[in-house]
């Protein structure tokens, strides 16, 4: 069973190859393809990450010009492997949980028609690049956050909800999460560490206003959807639909 991990970035060679390490080193008995997608970067991305493939066959690059991480993960999707069967995404500023794909992946074989797994989260606000873990002052929170690297999802799944909405800038994630809770898909929660989502200063939701406004948005086109279609019954995990500044707040 090869697991595809798409990674979009943009401009994040300083913290890139620690995404790809984290995947790479804890990645445990799955078959892996991790697939990083540049969207247009004008730093060190290219050569940077040209340097882990030279060690690591399992990695692979695709360029395009920028578009936004919404037509970055669509192109991710578009270059699966003939022989992905799963797919997780992480961002590039983002770290992989030690276990979680060796914990989740199990699920799938124990349930056939499960299409996919949903895990918890970490908001930490630093990470040790050697220990790919929170600093011990680190603060953190722990929760059931509506995320896109929470999930594990059989290809399947993604092949028949389609791409990401090209006009969402952000929030493109709770987007297409909404869409699959509403087709009915068959999740499974678990109490797995999925990843830690990692603040700092080039974070793109720091923007509350502007991540508040694409946040309803993504809100709003779920009722509209559903309204338009009576048979989409929103049946999701529990988490609560809070962008994740709300979360850190509380």
């Amino acid at each position: 069973m090869l697991v595809t991990v798409i990674i979009p970035t943009f401009n994040r060679a300083a913290l890139v190859t620690r995404a790809i390490k984290s995947v790479l080193i804890r990645t445990g008995d799955a078959a892996l393809d991790v697939l990083v997608v540049d969207d247009g970067s004008v730093d060190e991305t290219a050569s940077v990450v040209a340097d882990v493939m030279t060690h690591h066959p399992e990695v692979r690059y695709l360029y395009q010009e920028n578009a936004g991480v919404s037509a970055a993960r669509s192109a991710g999707l578009q270059h699966l492997l003939p022989q992905t069967s799963f797919v997780t995404f992480l961002d590039s500023d983002d770290v992989l949980s030690e276990g979680r794909l060796d914990a989740d992946l199990p699920c799938f074989t124990s349930n056939p028609a499960l299409d996919l797994t949903y895990a918890r989260m970490s908001i930490v606000s630093q990470i040790d690049n050697e220990t790919l873990l929170p600093t011990p002052d680190a603060q953190v929170t722990n929760v059931v956050g509506i995320h896109l690297s929470c999930g594990i999802f059989r290809r399947e799944l993604v092949e028949r909800i389609g791409l990401f909405n090209p006009e969402l800038r952000q929030s493109e994630d709770t987007d297409y999460l909404l869409r699959i809770f509403e087709s009915g898909s068959k999740f499974q929660q678990t109490d797995t560490l999925a990843f830690y989502y990692v603040r700092h200063h080039q974070n793109m939701t720091l923007d509350r206003k502007e991540a508040g406004r694409y946040f309803a948005r993504a809100l709003l086109l779920s009722v509209m959807r559903r309204r338009k279609d009576p048979s989409l019954v929103l049946d999701k995990p529990s988490f609560e639909l809070k962008q994740l500044q709300e979360i850190e707040a509380d």
